[in-house]
């Protein structure tokens, strides 16, 4: 029975997955449909719900020790980012590639599925760790991610069948790239630490109303994974060699960095915990976005965002199971 009620987050997430995949397969569901699930969530329902679920689980002490924890998160990223660096020159992976390489070998999709899964495996306190994951791990991709899929494109233009388009070679620190990083999700951990730090609580209505909204945000995300499987179509995938090792680092390699890094340093056990699903998730979508409008190779990002999370399904539950049972 403790098995079961151990799971019970994950279960209710597959199933809500399933439900998805279902009416997909049904025709009430299509790929427009996905998209604006993505960003019904990543716009209104995780921003909102944030900020109340910050609001009641925080004091500004917590906050305050919880803002020490940034150090864990930016070490392992950068650890991961610089071993991506090493294994794409050991892989050969091609230099059109090679930005896009290095992005998805170090950021994990810690945001629209990373937030609704940790809440759902350990509750709402776990949020503010998972946001601060989230971060960081937005001001690495934006910056030094988004300067790799630059050179890329630039790379991409000179092939035949590329963009046509001339590149410059660009700057890490942008105004493009720091309006990325001001997401939405950011915006709303941000007006939740000011009004955590300030003492400010909402009204009455505008708790309830952002409640509600963002009440959406499991179901959304987990709706859309079912949508996203569906259209995955892994049958007709070639994956090749640099892929393979891409899906290495993201269940293995993140999640082995973290683990080292907080045995090394003390952390409270459900940061710990919460670390380590956020380094297991697979590729952020905003890879194979970000890739497009920087004329680089989209469709690689895509193809290995698209197999990495069909195989989330299985490395979340045996992760959370491995915490559970205290074997990592």
């Amino acid at each position: 029975m403790d098995i079961f009620e151990s799971l019970s987050g994950v279960i209710s997430c597959m199933l809500m997955i399933g439900l998805g995949y279902f009416l997909t397969h049904r025709g009430w569901f299509d790929e427009q449909t996905g998209v604006l699930f993505s960003r019904l969530a990543m716009c209104i329902a995780i921003p909102l719900y944030m900020i109340v679920s910050m609001l009641r689980t925080y004091s500004k002490a917590d906050l305050l020790q919880a803002g020490l924890a940034i150090a864990i998160p930016l070490a392992s990223m950068l650890v991961v980012y610089g071993i991506g660096l090493a294994t794409s020159f050991l892989v050969h992976v091609p230099a059109h590639r090679v930005g896009v390489f290095r992005a998805m070998f170090f950021v994990a999709n810690s945001g629209f599925i990373g937030f609704p899964v940790n809440v759902a495996l350990f509750g709402e306190k776990a949020l503010p760790y998972a946001v601060i994951w989230y971060l960081v791990q937005s001001f690495l991709f934006w910056t030094i991610g988004a300067w790799g899929l630059s050179t890329d494109g630039w790379a991409f233009a000179r092939m035949d069948g590329g963009s046509t388009v001339a590149r410059l070679m660009p700057s890490v620190f942008s105004l493009a790239n720091l309006r990325n990083v001001l997401s939405p999700p950011l915006i709303g951990s941000v007006v939740a630490v000011i009004l955590i730090l300030a003492g400010i609580r909402l009204p009455v209505f505008l708790e309830s109303t952002f409640t509600y909204l963002g009440g959406l945000t499991t179901p959304l995300a987990m709706l859309f994974l079912g949508i996203a499987v569906y259209f995955s179509n892994l049958r007709s995938l070639r994956i090749g060699t640099d892929i393979w090792v891409l899906v290495a680092a993201r269940f293995l390699v993140a999640p082995a960095v973290v683990i080292v890094l907080t045995s090394l340093v003390p952390v409270p056990d459900l940061m710990r915990k919460v670390f380590i699903i956020e380094s297991a998730m697979p590729v952020m979508m905003q890879v194979s976005i970000a890739a497009r409008a920087f004329n680089a190779d989209a469709k690689y990002a895509a193809v290995t965002t698209a197999l990495t999370t069909v195989m989330a399904m299985a490395t979340i539950p045996a992760y959370f199971l491995l915490l559970h049972y205290g074997i990592v």
